[in-house]
């Protein structure tokens, strides 16, 4: 096989393909789009229900509060947050137009209006914010599952949207029928199922689950992990995560006048506490004379009663710093581990990401406008796919953090980071520093290969683990490879030829920038 990475290959097929439907005009107009996507941010599609917290979610991840937010569904078209260097918002309609929306600000109120257009009048909405949080990846909000705008159109403009992008973030308050057809029906093709990497589902009102309070993170927690066996969802994703998003979005935005008022909460007795939050009703209107009632009602709406609750046990515990709170409440409301895994699952990975989006599209136009010749294509996609390593090792990752797949303790933190988890560079898979010399990797890679060598003949392990050591084999045999041309290499370039995660730029989303 070429020592080309997994993109250069894909891409080069991908160029293929389009050079061979270069006389199609709407074919190879189509693929060339999708070339060139490889070379833009990476696309996260965060879809979902009705009422999911899509919006309030993209407010947290981003760390602004660019996406409008309301007590109803009211989004009917896809909604695209990009990175531009001054505030810009283009409408884009069904026949192929784009109209630039003159504005100086990016106003939620304008953004609201338009995303109340019908899908037949406008196709997406482009918002091109100077967000950092937005320099690395690209966020599409869209209808929600269900909701009149996907009734209208159909699911197949859904499932069309959700093509365009590189990775989903699935939204749903609790795992039902419908959402499980709904991924199984945008997985539909074979380079999808084949490659089930792409897709994150958060519980995104994690804080409602069962009758709400200081337990309810820990009992969404409890149904994720039940979820995380059910062998349908396991089809399409591996990342089940609990998270308040509501609470994230307050915690990313939080201003210096929030952190005084939830202080001045903190300071009342107990018993006072208490009684002020009985009801939203009395936690607003109360006497209460050093918080004012608005600030009391703007930090409800804001922060709702979970995060209200959880942000004054931490000051009444001690907290006493902006940024202690802001650190100890995100991990309360779940964002920084859906942070984490953003930026594991997709950022980190985002060559594997691309990849496989440059397959998918080559597989649909192949599947959608078969003719004479096309075998040679047809055989190029299906050796690629049944050759691509760093999928394996994707789909692996994903079963060791989530639980279904697991080894012994010393050998579940080995396998990670020979797969890459610690870093995709031959001396982080390998545990030791960048300055290590390459004998030291060659022995180290020899004998991981022979630790693992021992696992392939464990006659306790089940067929998944034995598929699993296979997988942790052959990225062993990789690095000894590596090892073996590095030698043949001047000193100084020995860590640069094995693929390399792509670095994010500084100051990118809070999916991969938590500090």
């Amino acid at each position: 096989m070429s020592n080309d990475s997994l993109l250069e290959r894909a891409r080069a097929l991908l160029i293929r393909t389009l050079t061979f439907y270069r006389d199609d005009a709407r074919t190879s107009t189509w693929l060339r789009g999708r070339l060139e996507r490889l070379d833009q941010p990476l696309r996260i599609a965060v879809s979902g229900r009705v009422k999911s917290g899509k919006s309030t979610l993209i407010n947290a991840l981003v760390g602004e509060e660019l996406a409008p937010t309301d007590a109803e569904e009211r989004t009917q078209v896809n909604t695209f947050y990009q990175y531009g260097p001054e505030p810009k918002i283009l409408v884009h309609t069904p026949h192929g137009a784009v109209q630039k929306v003159p504005v100086t600000t990016l106003d939620a109120g304008t953004i609201r209006d338009l995303q109340h257009w019908r899908p037949d009048e406008v196709a997406r909405l482009v918002i091109e914010s100077p967000t950092p949080g937005l320099q690395a990846i690209t966020l599409i909000e869209t209808p929600g599952v269900a909701s009149a705008a996907v009734q209208e159109t159909g699911r197949s403009a859904l499932a069309q949207i959700l093509s365009e992008a590189d990775a989903v973030l699935y939204l749903t308050r609790y795992p039902r029928q419908t959402d499980l057809q709904f991924l199984q029906s945008v997985n539909e093709l074979q380079t999808a199922r084949c490659v089930p990497i792409n897709t994150i589902v958060a519980f995104s009102r994690a804080d409602e689950t069962g009758s709400g309070g200081p337990e309810a993170l820990q009992a969404a927690q409890r149904i994720a992990e039940r979820y995380r066996t059910d062998p349908t969802l396991q089809s399409f994703a591996q990342h089940l995560v609990p998270v308040v998003g509501l609470l994230g979005q307050a915690v990313a935005t939080m201003t210096d006048e929030e952190f005084t008022a939830l202080g001045n909460l903190a300071r009342l007795s107990q018993n006072e506490q208490d009684a002020l939050m009985l009801s939203a009703d009395r936690f607003i209107n109360s006497g209460m004379e050093s918080t004012p009632g608005p600030v009391r009602q703007r930090l409800l709406e804001r922060f709702g009663h979970f995060g209200i609750e959880r942000a004054v046990a931490l000051l009444r515990s001690g907290v006493t710093e902006p940024q202690e709170l802001r650190t100890a409440l995100l991990d309360e409301s779940g964002l920084a581990l859906l942070q984490e895994t953003v930026h594991q699952q997709f950022v980190e990975r985002q060559d594997a990401l691309r990849a496989r989006s440059a397959l998918l599209a080559v597989d649909m136009v192949l599947r959608a406008n078969p003719r004479p010749g096309v075998q040679q294509l047809r055989g190029e996609f299906e050796r690629l796919l049944a050759n691509a390593h760093d999928w394996n090792e994707l789909r692996l990752l994903s079963a060791l953090d989530s639980g279904q797949v697991r080894f012994a303790r010393p050998l579940q933190a080995e396998a990670k980071r020979l797969l890459g988890g610690f870093g995709n560079a031959p001396y982080a898979r390998l545990g030791r520093d960048e300055a290590t010399l390459e004998v030291d990797l060659a022995d180290e890679a020899a004998a991981a290969l022979s630790r693992w060598r021992e696992q392939s003949v464990n006659p306790l392990h089940d067929r998944t683990h034995r598929e699993a050591v296979r997988t942790i084999l052959r990225s062993c045999e990789r690095l000894i490879v590596h090892q073996v041309h590095s030698a043949h290499r001047p000193q100084t370039a020995q860590h640069q030829q094995y693929p390399q995660s792509p670095h994010p730029a500084q100051g990118s989303s809070g999916a991969h920038a938590r500090g």
